[in-house]
């Protein structure tokens, strides 16, 4: 028995050692925090390696924003993070050296997914890929890791990195390699005062606050929810629904109209009830009855729907909430409600627009 589940394990290890896939390296942190990789990247299943070192990353697009990326090419997933990086607000290096979850990467990159057709000629839905490992860093040592493709994103693991002093002896070796100016007091702080590193806006804004540790947390919080759309105007959702997470997570949704006529799967329709994060943006089409095409983007205030979300739930995040969409009857506004546990709240500080 012992030798027959020695084997299996041994098979399982060299087919996992043998799956390749077409994927590129990507770094990302929050907006006003840039960050730098020091050393270190992805340790792949065959013992190579892929480095996240490639220059400062500001944030500029966001939490789980991509990054650059300096190693695309056909290889195998990685199963080990293990990287030193720089947070240049804390003026602190950070090393986490943490496992990945494999199984979970490569099933996303077996599986794929599938997103909606914008072409009336080709109306199939599209089957597509995942591409990139995108690592974010953000302050206290926080290290996420997403699986990312177009218009996708999907978390596969948070892990905690530690304060790391870089050994004297090593410094010494590095004063003619770029790594070297990440440890100069004069260039982190040049870095956090730079407007085109963090925007001026978000200087100011940040000023005389303490670092919010543990928000990057909060936005990993996930709820029992789905869309609820109110057309009165129109008989179905049409294409698809976008939507963007706090948590760095995206995915598209198909609408009524591809459900009905392809067989798609119940994890990518729009109302689908599980567990995800709180949505931080969300744009939507519909078909109106005079057969015209509209569309609409809705941006959550963050302090606003993280209230309502918690006063609807009461901390049981088992409770079934929906968020709807009410378009008025002229077409050219909407509300945006969150509903469950015999309330409504109104998110009225929403930004709406409507095409």
């Amino acid at each position: 028995m012992l030798s027959f589940i020695f084997n299996s394990c041994q098979d399982k290890n060299k087919k996992t050692m043998k799956e390749e896939f077409e994927w590129k390296e990507s770094v990302s942190c929050p907006l006003g925090y840039p960050v730098d990789v020091f050393m270190g990247g992805l340790e792949l299943t065959d013992g190579s390696f892929t480095s996240l070192f490639s220059g400062l990353h500001t944030g500029l697009g966001g939490w789980g924003s991509e990054g650059r990326s300096m190693s695309s090419g056909v290889k195998p997933l990685p199963k080990r993070l293990n990287v030193i990086w720089i947070s240049f607000v804390e003026k602190t290096f950070y090393h986490v050296d943490a496992e990945l979850d494999y199984e979970k990467i490569a099933g996303l990159f077996r599986k794929g997914y599938y997103i909606p057709s914008m072409n009336k000629e080709i109306p199939e839905p599209f089957k597509k890929v995942y591409w990139t490992i995108n690592v974010g860093f953000a302050p206290g040592g926080v290290a996420v890791v997403w699986v990312r493709g177009t218009a996708r994103q999907i978390e596969v693991g948070r892990y905690q990195g530690v304060k790391t002093e870089i050994p004297k002896e090593q410094v010494e070796k590095l004063k003619d390699e770029p790594e070297y100016s990440m440890l100069r007091p004069e260039y982190q702080e040049s870095v956090i005062r730079n407007p085109g590193i963090i925007p001026q806006e978000v200087q100011e804004a940040n000023k005389d606050k303490p670092i919010p540790f543990g928000l990057w947390d909060t936005y990993r919080k996930k709820y029992n929810w789905k869309f609820n759309f109110d057309f009165p105007n129109s008989n179905e959702i049409t294409n698809r629904v976008t939507c963007f997470y706090f948590n760095g997570e995206k995915e598209i949704l198909f609408g009524d109209k591809p459900i009905k006529l392809y067989q798609i799967p119940e994890e990518l329709r729009w109302n689908k009830s599980e567990k995800k994060a709180i949505p931080r943006k969300i744009s939507f089409s519909w078909i109106t009855k005079e057969n015209l095409l509209k569309s609409g983007a809705i941006t959550f205030n963050e302090v606003q729907i993280f209230k309502a979300f918690e006063e609807l739930t009461q901390g049981n995040t088992e409770e079934t909430i929906k968020l709807t969409v009410r378009i008025i009857h002229t077409g050219d506004d909407a509300s945006v409600w969150l509903e469950g546990n015999g309330k409504s709240i109104g998110l009225y500080k929403s930004e709406v627009k409507i095409f």
